[in-house]
């Protein structure tokens, strides 16, 4: 049996060779986005960007190890996104393939991201993953509604299109992107929902970064959530 230090550098060496330290993002193929699931759920097909091992750079839980599944397909278009290759490139995959793609990885933590993971059914896979003992975070605009069971559900409002209230319940975390000093206008109306309220500057920019500096330091029920995987230059 392998020791503790030779699995962590085992994990580690997986994480490294997955995603490496000079990881590009891939490029967008243009596939129209066709959602779908057959009569029978145990066989459902999923529209998958990429599924990858790295660590959450985001929010409450950044630093923790994941394998990420993001999901093809997005309602929006927001111009400040970083994963727009993501809104129609994908290939379809069924929940047994997706499992078995997050078995390779040790992490107990998958996040389930996009797009928006939420026009797409969730109901099968987030099922087969907690019956196969993962913790589930699944990261959203919150403007669709799907009762799925998850560990710790990210909603990020977007001002062109707000929140759904039903997804705001049931909110453990509202992460806001700020790009414009107008993004901090509409915070105060969310702080009664969700357990933990992270300010997320765009894309580390320094502007934007020290907008939300000033704006936490006044509004301490808010953390500084700053992209973590970009700081050290990995997935």
């Amino acid at each position: 049996m392998k020791s503790v230090k030779e699995k962590q550098a085992t994990a580690f060496d997986i994480m490294k060779e997955e995603f490496g330290y000079k990881a590009k993002l891939a490029a967008p193929r243009l596939v129209k986005v066709v959602v779908w699931e057959s009569a029978n759920l145990g066989a459902a097909f999923l529209k998958v960007n990429e599924i990858f091992y790295s660590v959450q750079g985001e929010g409450k839980n950044s630093g923790i190890p994941m394998v990420f599944v993001r999901l093809a397909g997005c309602n929006l278009r927001c111009d400040f996104c970083d994963t727009k290759y993501a809104f129609e490139a994908g290939k379809e995959m069924m929940v047994g393939e997706i499992l078995s793609e997050r078995g390779k990885y040790p992490s107990k933590w998958v996040c389930i991201t996009g797009g928006e993971p939420f026009i797409q059914p969730l109901d099968e896979l987030a099922r087969q993953l907690k019956a196969d003992g993962s913790l589930i975070q699944i990261e959203t605009n919150g403007t669709i509604f799907q009762p799925v069971t998850c560990d710790w559900l990210v909603v990020s409002p977007k001002k062109e299109r707000r929140p759904v209230e039903s997804m705001l319940e049931r909110a453990n975390e509202i992460k806001i992107v700020v790009n414009l000093k107008e993004a901090l206008d509409f915070t105060e109306e969310y702080e009664a929902w969700g357990t933990c309220h992270s300010i997320q500057p765009e894309n580390n920019h320094e502007e934007a970064t020290k907008l939300c500096l000033d704006f936490v330091a006044e509004h301490p029920q808010w953390r500084l959530s700053m992209q973590l995987h970009k700081l050290i230059n990995i997935r």
